[in-house]
């Protein structure tokens, strides 16, 4: 039994807990003739720390359970494989203290910097060229992980840190929209009951078959919030060294951690998701700037090339929401898991997740938009051509979002005085 578990762990183990991705860059969703003019990039932070609760939680349960464990295999409990003792034996909680809560790791600065690099090969008329105050523009929310990113990005594109990166403005409707969002707050945020069908599932038979079956494997009864713990430490660990081994994945096999995806999926559908139409009418502000962007180019003024906004999931899966993609043709519930849904956020709301639109000259007062989520190219609602739009299907389509009236549809009474703007300027 043993000897078989090692070899599932050990051929699974190069990707278990993280999305692998591929890269295919928009290059071929360019138009024949036609001539980048501008590229509009929303980002998601690189791979950063855990938060303040998931450091704490690291810390005070890793190392004791890790102990736990090795002492029930050598009692004869358990059923993991030499392979895998061997992975846990050698754990450690190293250097990880809460003075690192949710900063940017090693590995997201690397992941920023080839993320650029990568779209300046991609797009070398419109990215190749020194930077300027007018030539490209940088935003960031006001954490050290979006900063960090914002600056390590700068550095894949321009080889050092001439860019401008400005002070981040705080509070920020338009890259933190959810944080000025009065009936998000109320209807969401805190409100229980708006994420009843994860809890639904918690409870479920999937899930404590999970459990059980995570007790048993390691020889140590758990209840689902040490589960919780160690798919996050599983997560954390792979995604802070991607080519290794994650000590904590062994705890798993890929029926738990499509069970756990699930969980995962079903929270974001309802807090960030289609799971409640605030999520994504609040998202507006983001779309508005992309368009006001685009819109100018279109009209012969003055542009940047580049307009850069480093952000959090909050805003990334929202905005993606709001443009109709990832949408499922029916809503996610405890009760249905379909293994075949478009609303997947380890494909689409990892670490680094990014939103990229290029606005195109195709001649002849004829323009062209492409979209890419974290690089690979999807199609938009309304446009004839699975690689873009023209622009005339762009506005048609998306053109409704030029209007964009935060504190009305948060029903806000307290922000006339945070200077909303989400302007061009």
């Amino acid at each position: 039994m043993r000897t078989l578990l090692c070899e599932v762990h050990q051929r699974r183990l190069s990707c278990t807990g993280t999305h692998i991705r591929s890269f295919t860059l928009c290059v071929h969703c360019l138009a024949p003739g036609c001539e980048p003019r501008q590229i509009w990039h929303l980002v998601r932070h690189g791979t950063r720390y855990p938060s303040d609760d998931d450091t704490a939680a690291f810390l005070l349960t890793l190392p004791g359970l890790q102990i736990d464990i090795l002492l029930a295999h050598q009692e004869g409990q358990g059923e993991l494989c030499d392979g895998d003792l061997t992975l846990l034996t050698g754990w450690s909680i190293g250097a990880l203290n809460m003075t690192w809560s949710s900063q940017l790791a090693p590995e997201g600065y690397r992941e920023l910097e080839a993320i650029a690099t990568r779209y300046k090969e991609s797009l070398p008329l419109l990215l190749d060229q020194p930077f300027t105050n007018s030539s490209f523009k940088f935003r960031h929310t006001a954490t050290q992980r979006t900063e960090a990113s914002a600056r390590s990005y700068a550095l894949g594109l321009f080889g050092d840190d001439s860019a401008y990166i400005p002070e981040a403005l705080d509070p920020d409707p338009l890259l933190r929209f959810y944080d000025v969002c009065s009936d998000y707050q109320t209807q969401v945020e805190d409100n229980p009951d708006a994420t009843l069908e994860t809890r639904l599932f918690e409870e479920g038979e999937e899930m404590t078959s999970v459990v059980f079956n995570v007790s048993r494997r390691l020889g140590v009864p758990l209840v689902l919030d040490e589960v919780l713990v160690l798919y996050d430490a599983c997560r954390f660990y792979k995604a802070w060294d991607p080519p290794s081994a994650a000590a904590w994945c062994v705890v798993f096999t890929p029926d738990d951690l499509k069970v756990l995806e699930y969980w995962q999926d079903l929270d974001y559908y309802y807090t960030n998701g289609y799971g409640h139409a605030i999520n994504y009418e609040m998202a507006c502000p983001p779309v508005q700037d992309l368009l006001q962007h685009f819109s100018a180019v279109v009209e012969g003024q003055e542009e940047p090339s580049g307009v850069f906004h480093f952000s959090h999931s909050e805003a990334l899966q929202p905005v993606m929401t709001r443009l109709g993609l990832f949408l499922d043709s029916k809503p996610l519930t405890h009760d249905h898991e379909d293994p075949d849904r478009l609303w997947r956020t380890s494909r689409h709301g990892s670490f680094a997740t990014n939103v990229a639109f290029t606005l195109s000259s195709c001649g002849a007062d004829q323009w062209w938009v492409s979209a890419a989520v974290s690089e690979q190219v999807v199609s938009l609602g309304g446009c004839a051509s699975s690689l873009g739009c023209t622009w005339d299907e762009f506005i048609a389509t998306y053109g409704q979002f030029l209007q964009c009236d935060l504190d009305a549809i948060c029903h806000n009474t307290l922000t006339a005085d945070l200077a909303i703007s989400t302007s061009v300027n």
